[in-house]
């Protein structure tokens, strides 16, 4: 039986030296994952990818949504923030599908406090790509304010 002493004199034992051992390889091959690259749309900009997520941000007092992105040709990491026309374009059930976010310019009839509304043209594949099988839900329908 060990006792209250016999425990802490095991402890201080002086160590003996054995030979080093080798390092335990790690279970999982980890890799580092840096925050998406935040993008603002300018005239004619176009961003295609797989839409990975959507989520509720806090900004300027108010909760909009963040689009994230993995982007085809690269496979770069990419966020932006949504507007009237992006927020009733893309719904959670894209999450998955190829998407394709084009700024198409400004609108001339609407603006507010001197900035004029971006317009964007969005198109949504009928299927999700190949292989993706996590369903991204972040948020459900009614934390999204339209």
């Amino acid at each position: 039986m060990t006792t209250p002493a016999n425990y802490a004199n095991r402890f201080n034992q002086p160590r003996t030296q054995t030979a080093a051992a080798e390092p335990a390889k790690p279970a999982f091959n980890m890799v580092e994952r840096k925050d998406p690259k935040h993008i603002q749309f300018g005239d004619g900009e176009t961003v295609t990818g797989i839409l990975v997520g959507i989520e509720r941000i806090p900004m300027n007092g108010k909760n909009v949504c963040r689009y994230t992105v993995e982007e085809l040709e690269s496979g770069e990491i990419l966020a932006f923030l949504g507007t009237y026309q992006i927020d009733s374009k893309l719904r959670l059930a894209d999450v998955g599908h190829v998407v394709t976010v084009r700024c198409e310019g400004a609108s001339k009839e609407v603006s507010k406090n001197g900035n004029a509304m971006k317009l964007f043209k969005v198109a949504v594949s009928d299927r999700k790509a190949p292989g993706w099988a996590h369903d991204g839900t972040e948020i459900t329908e009614s934390d999204i304010g339209f």
